[in-house]
């Protein structure tokens, strides 16, 4: 490019290099029944998940999602004193020790200076403050006549003013890295004359209910699976799989990963069911029993080119539901790069008598009221049957632990709120 005389390099032989494909890492130990615990087979899914490389987007296309940058504020806001009312900008101390119900005059300057002792001049709302003044009358509380004011009520400094730097200070960061945009604060960062932020993307999430003869034809899992994605964030598709041969169910897994982050889906989870059997054919593939009731089977994958990570869930809708609680929600928090990506247990009063089981994890329903200060918790429908309708009732997942064989009325129970 520059015109230079260079020798004749020495042809150098390319050393091509070989990339090993990626493979699940090694399971979890399980019990003597063959079950792995709930938290080692969670953090055994979380170790496969990588969160989605970030990108600058403006703030609209990036509202939901976590910043992944520190973004500090290059000149205060506001730039300088504004008043915040229509009205007469004074100085306090002219009214210092004015009874609520006194009156006190001052004469209305035509210039835009409150240096003299008992002047005033009138403001609009979002004017810079005239020059000696520290607070603001409303046009309501005073009385005009020609140039004589006469207040009412007490005046301090700062009222009805907004501070240089009040909203926003020099060197001081608007957002750091992990914290959620959301509305108020992508309004701070306009007001900032910042239009875009480096954020990561939405996780897509492909939603695939594969049935057989046996499933249930209403295919509440998919609806219930999508919803929740949606809920987290995610940018969502569901697709129905109807019954068929291993090479359609193959060919139409394998159409959608072109847009997947990661796959859920929902199925019979035997282990010589179609969705095991050709999810195994498509990559590395992982079919576990967890110590937890419901939705204690569940099966992961790492699919096709690109190893797209592949959730499977039971095709009973209460078990899915868990299971996406514990399992699923996680591996997409994780996808979107989120500080914190399990859900926080909140303690408790049992409203009824719980019974668990020990060496198992056990979620039951309920509803939370408050008593005197306390949350408690009320359990909903029966333990060895829960029903969707539970599900649908209840605003929290009662988590009974390994070691906790019953929870009597009135003691501490651990609880997920849900707020999907």
């Amino acid at each position: 490019m520059f015109k230079r005389r260079t020798s004749a390099p020495e042809p150098v032989v390319q050393q091509q290099e070989v990339i090993p494909e990626p493979v699940l890492p090694d399971p979890p130990p399980t019990d003597e029944r063959g079950r792995r615990s709930l938290a080692a087979q969670r953090d055994y899914l979380l170790s496969v998940i990588e969160p989605l490389p970030a990108f600058g987007m403006y703030l609209l296309d990036a509202w939901g999602t976590a910043v992944c940058e520190d973004i500090v504020a290059d000149s205060h806001l506001p730039a300088d004193d504004l008043a915040v009312a229509n009205g007469f900008a004074v100085r306090a101390g002219d009214l210092e020790g004015l009874d609520s119900d006194a009156t006190a005059t001052l004469r209305v300057r035509d210039d835009d200076k409150v240096t003299k002792v008992g002047s005033a001049v009138q403001v609009r709302a979002g004017q810079v403050m005239p020059e000696g003044a520290d607070a603001v009358i409303p046009a309501e509380r005073g009385t005009l006549d020609g140039n004589v004011l006469t207040v009412r009520g007490r005046v301090r400094s700062g009222d009805h003013v907004r501070w240089t730097g009040s909203d926003v200070r020099v060197g001081v960061p608007i957002m750091r890295s992990g914290d959620r945009l959301d509305a108020r604060r992508s309004a701070l960062l306009a007001m900032a004359g910042i239009d875009r932020v480096l954020a990561r993307p939405r996780p897509r999430v492909v939603v695939l209910s594969v049935a057989d003869e046996a499933s249930d034809p209403s295919d509440a899992e998919s609806h219930l699976l999508a919803a929740l994605a949606r809920a987290d964030g995610a940018q969502v598709w569901r697709v129905g799989l109807p019954v068929g041969p291993d090479r359609e169910l193959h060919d139409a897994i394998s159409d959608q990963l072109i847009r997947a982050d990661i796959v859920v889906a929902s199925g019979p989870l035997d282990s010589d069911a179609q969705l095991v059997r050709v999810v195994q054919q498509m990559g590395e593939a992982d079919l576990a029993d967890v110590a937890l009731e419901p939705g204690g089977r569940m099966g992961f994958a790492l699919v096709g080119e690109d190893r797209v990570p592949l959730a499977m869930l039971p095709d009973d809708p209460v078990a899915a539901y868990v299971g996406y609680q514990v399992f699923v929600r996680p591996l997409v928090r994780r996808l979107m790069g989120a500080p914190v990506v399990t859900t926080e247990q909140v303690s408790c009063l049992a409203g009824g008598e719980l019974t668990g089981g020990l060496d198992v994890v056990q979620v039951r329903f309920g509803t939370i009221r408050e008593q005197q200060g306390e949350k408690v918790v009320v359990p909903l429908g029966q333990p060895d049957h829960p029903r969707l309708a539970d599900v649908v009732g209840a605003d929290a997942m009662i988590v009974l632990d390994e070691e906790s064989a019953s929870v009597q009325l009135g003691e501490r129970v651990g609880c997920w709120l849900l707020d999907d």
